[in-house]
């Protein structure tokens, strides 16, 4: 299982929702599962939560469960695994989008201004072999 660590300069916005049945996960389970985050408060193991990422897209809406919560040094590092194919295709989908924009603000910092095309092809030749497969 593996878990993509969503860039701290696209915040999320991550919401207690009342808790959801989901299907069971095979603890083999391969390839992209979620995301960590650092957050401001932490939130209970096995909770179900609702994410948007208003900067990247106003419509991203999913659900998924907090399956880890741990104090660290500016906050709480949260994993969140999103068990339905469809909710984990979609954020696969919209890391990759965040990752590309963060990339074009780092080069920005850098001094080098990119578009977000430019980025993105930075990116992808770089870093998509990499980024872990969708599987369920």
């Amino acid at each position: 299982m593996e878990f993509v660590a969503h860039p701290r300069d696209l915040p999320l916005d991550i919401t207690l929702i009342e808790d959801q049945p989901f299907p069971p996960i095979c603890a083999e389970r391969a390839g992209f599962v979620g995301i960590t985050y650092v957050t401001l408060r932490p939130f209970d193991h096995g909770r179900s939560v609702r994410i948007t990422l208003e900067e990247i897209d106003p419509n991203f809406c999913v659900s998924g469960r907090v399956v880890s919560c741990c104090k660290a040094a500016d906050g709480y590092q949260v994993a969140i695994e999103f068990p339905t194919k469809e909710e984990c295709y979609c954020v696969r989908m919209i890391e990759q989008l965040s990752q590309i924009e963060h990339y074009r603000r780092q080069a920005k910092i850098d001094g080098r201004r990119l578009n977000y095309n430019e980025a993105a092809a930075e990116w992808i030749q770089k870093f998509a072999a990499s980024f872990p497969a969708f599987s369920l």
